[in-house]
């Protein structure tokens, strides 16, 4: 296993891919299951009020939405919204609306495949000024 230091608390820790240690790891989703918790009484609540109500962090509420995972027993989303990525317009999860997804979509698959990048240059092919320099010094 890799020895990492914790993205959150900078503790070092031992994990194959996380990026947070297990104590931040379990204090999230403490704070996850506080704010579905206070949304399964407040289906309409705004980030702001959830943050002001919960003490959650908002940059984590926000996480919490865009992952998908606040979802009401039934399945559906709640009535809380962050703005897509790219136009703004408000949405219930992920990072892009239908539309900008569409967009997206259709300009990847309007990319030739069989366009080459650019070669990559030789090590020869680079100027070296540090050897230059060197050379004047003598």
């Amino acid at each position: 296993m890799q020895l990492k230091n914790c993205r959150w608390c900078g503790k070092v820790f031992a994990h194959p891919v996380d990026v947070v240690c297990p104590d931040c790891r379990q204090q999230e989703e403490e704070e996850f299951e506080t704010v579905f918790q206070y949304l399964k009484k407040r289906r309409n609540a705004t980030i702001d009020e959830v943050h002001e109500e919960t003490g959650v962090d908002k940059r984590r509420i926000v996480k919490f939405i865009r992952q998908g995972r606040l979802m009401s027993d039934s399945g559906k989303p709640f009535d809380i919204f962050v703005s897509c990525e790219s136009c703004g317009d408000p949405i219930r999860e992920g990072r892009y609306c239908n539309r900008c997804t569409k967009n997206l979509q259709e300009e990847v698959e309007g990319l030739d495949p069989k366009e080459e990048p650019p070669p990559r240059r030789r090590r020869e092919d680079r100027m070296h000024t540090a050897d230059r320099r060197l050379k004047d010094d003598k």
